[in-house]
């Protein structure tokens, strides 16, 4: 019997592999460390039929969703050129804490990342080390107590749809790092946030070419729980 791959492949053709990452599986090696990760998982597999793979961008390890490696050089200073300019579309989904009252908005902040718990946190414009946070959103849907939003990354920071988001006092379901409290979430074990949708022009023919992640089973069940939750305070 075949044995499965843990991660699924979205497309690939000469130049690109389109990966959905499940959540709680590194996107790349750490220094150090054994643990599995999708680049390497992705290069072994590619290896079999004498490709190389280059990573062209990252998510958080607790994050699902899209990631987007090349299969050449061609391709790979391409794709790394269009995601260093934040050219590429990437749309997520995130549940978060309270109700986001504006349909739409955007976020800016300034984030620095620091070494205690290797994480950024918003700072003051021209704070040494300050870097520029960009993020637009729109409401899905508003539930009793919580609210499923589709976020756009304008710029793509470590962490930032997290820092963001927590910084005007609507963490992240179940976001332990930037919300200790959450660590007590019965229905998710992990971040509510999921990498749903990324689009770019292909590095061969210039065509944009658009992708989309189904969301994954624990997000799922999430929404369902607190649309349930939200009907059974409307009665």
């Amino acid at each position: 019997m075949a044995k499965k791959r843990p991660f699924y492949i979205v497309k690939q053709d000469k130049d690109i592999i389109i990966v959905d990452k499940p959540a709680g599986l590194l996107a790349v090696p750490i220094p150090n460390s054994n643990a599995k990760n999708l680049f390497d998982l992705v290069a072994d597999h590619l290896a079999k039929h004498g490709v190389r793979v280059g990573v062209v961008h990252r998510i958080d390890r607790y994050t699902s969703g899209l990631m987007a490696f090349a299969k050449n050089e061609r391709a790979y200073n391409d794709l790394v050129s269009k995601f260093r300019n934040h050219e590429p579309k990437r749309t997520y989904l995130a549940v978060v804490r309270g109700i986001v009252e504006q349909d739409e908005g955007v976020l800016e902040h300034h984030l620095k990342l620091i070494k205690d718990g290797f994480r950024n946190i918003v700072v003051d414009p021209d704070e040494e080390g300050a870097t520029p946070a960009r993020l637009s959103y729109k409401v899905k849907e508003r539930f009793w107590e919580n609210t499923l939003v589709e976020v756009q990354l304008d710029t793509g920071l470590k962490n930032q749809i997290r820092v963001q988001f927590e910084e005007i006092g609507h963490q992240l379901v179940g976001d332990q790092h930037y919300a200790p409290e959450e660590e007590g979430e019965p229905l998710i074990n992990r971040q509510a946030l999921h990498a749903w949708k990324l689009a770019f022009k292909h590095p061969r023919h210039g065509k944009e070419v658009q992708f989309e992640a189904k969301i994954p089973a624990d997000i799922m069940r999430l929404i369902d729980k607190f649309r349930w939750k939200k009907e059974a305070h409307s009665d």
